[in-house]
């Protein structure tokens, strides 16, 4: 995680949770409010939470969302 990165609460009030990414295998590079991005292995890809979950946005990779 990035020391500067926003951490925002979504419109919601609902805080992002992050160890969601990490503990099925995600390295998230970077963070802002909502958004942030992860890789793992050779897939970069763009997420978004959402109150639900992680769903991704874009990027580079086979993923669905979580």
């Amino acid at each position: 995680m990035h020391p500067l990165s926003p951490l925002v609460p979504h419109a919601d009030g609902v805080t992002p949770n992050w160890e969601l990414l990490r503990r099925i295998g995600w390295s998230v590079a970077s963070i802002s409010g909502a958004y942030c991005v992860a890789w793992r292995g050779r897939d970069e890809v763009v997420f978004e939470w959402r109150g639900d979950g992680w769903h991704r946005v874009g990027g580079r990779g086979a993923v669905h969302d979580l």
